[in-house]
Formats: C-alpha cells, sequence, structure tokens
C-alpha cells in the first residue's frame, strides 16, 4: 500500500536546517556543522549546510566532501602540478611526511575562501505536496541525499534520505 503522507510531512523546516550567505568563508560553514556534533555518537544529523544568496535564493549546498576539498592545500590537489610527481601513484604516506609541517596552516588559510567557491550545485527539488514515493525517485534519479522542498517559488525546507528510507522500508515491514 502506497503512502498517503507527503514531502511536508516528513521535511526539515528551513528555519531547522544549517543555511549560510554564499559571501561567508569554508571556516564559518565547518564550525556550522561541527556545532552539532557530538562527541559521543559522531556527526549530528546535519551534515550539509545550504547556501544562499541575498534575496535568499538557494545557490547551492555544502557536502562534508566539498567542504574538506575546499580545505585542500593547493599543493595537493590532483589539478595541480605537484613537485612530488615521482610518488604520484606510489607511497603517498611518505608524502605525508613531506607537507605535515605545512598542512594544517595551509588548510587554515584555504578556510578563510567563500563557501561559494566550494559549494555543489542543486540537482534536484521537490515540492511540499509531492508523495514520499516521489520524493524517492528524485533522490534516486538525482543521486542526492538531500533535496530542497519547495513550496512555489520559496524553500520551506529540506528532506533527508534517512527520512524518506524510514518512511518507505516501513510500508515493506508492515
Amino acid at each position: 500500500m502506497p503512502s498517503a503522507k507527503k514531502v511536508k510531512d516528513f521535511m526539515v523546516e528551513i528555519t531547522e536546517y544549517p543555511h549560510i550567505a554564499y559571501w561567508m568563508s569554508v571556516r564559518d560553514a565547518i564550525a556550522m556543522i561541527h556545532s552539532s556534533y557530538d562527541e559521543t555518537a559522531g556527526l549530528g544529523e546535519h551534515r550539509m549546510v545550504l547556501v544562499f544568496d541575498e534575496k535568499y535564493q538557494l545557490k547551492g549546498l555544502l557536502t562534508l566532501k566539498s567542504l574538506l576539498m575546499g580545505i585542500e592545500p593547493k599543493f595537493l590537489r590532483r589539478d595541480e602540478t605537484s613537485p612530488f610527481e615521482g610518488l604520484r601513484d606510489k607511497d603517498y604516506a611518505s608524502l605525508s611526511a613531506l607537507v605535515e609541517g605545512t598542512f594544517s596552516s595551509r588548510c587554515k588559510e584555504e578556510a578563510g575562501k567563500p563557501v561559494s567557491e566550494v559549494m555543489v550545485p542543486i540537482r534536484a527539488t521537490v515540492e511540499a505536496n509531492d508523495s514520499v514515493e516521489k520524493a524517492a525517485f528524485v533522490m534516486l534519479q538525482a543521486d542526492v541525499n538531500l533535496l530542497p522542498v519547495m513550496d512555489g517559488e520559496n524553500i520551506a525546507g529540506v528532506l533527508r534520505m534517512s527520512d524518506v528510507f524510514n518512511e518507505l522500508t516501513g510500508i515493506v515491514l508492515e
């Protein structure tokens, strides 16, 4: 039996989900996620940060991966010419010993750039009155774990994969 519940029944209200202005720093976004970190349980339930412009229009989102990539020192990036070419496909543990002294300071430098430089574009959205089944389909097709929930032209909240999973697997287990 299909679920009669709508996306709005499961979404996290936009006021309850971490969000940041596009001009703020990567460090600010990391601090936002880290503030929900639980020492015992690990990461909090919010593992992404939404990015908005000055008119409160959704521009993108920050994933843990995009934030880590955002603080990666330039000399370690694949797209940069590395002075350590001889180690490219070999012993990365030895390479880490060479860069240990500068890694932390370079990460802190990189964290000062605006989140707009590292955010991921929004690949899909759902409407508040869409079915949970439609949301699951959209998530799978777009390969995303979080969907912005729209109420017309405005963002109302977000829908997490874990909430969709719990609802739809509950139907299976009935």
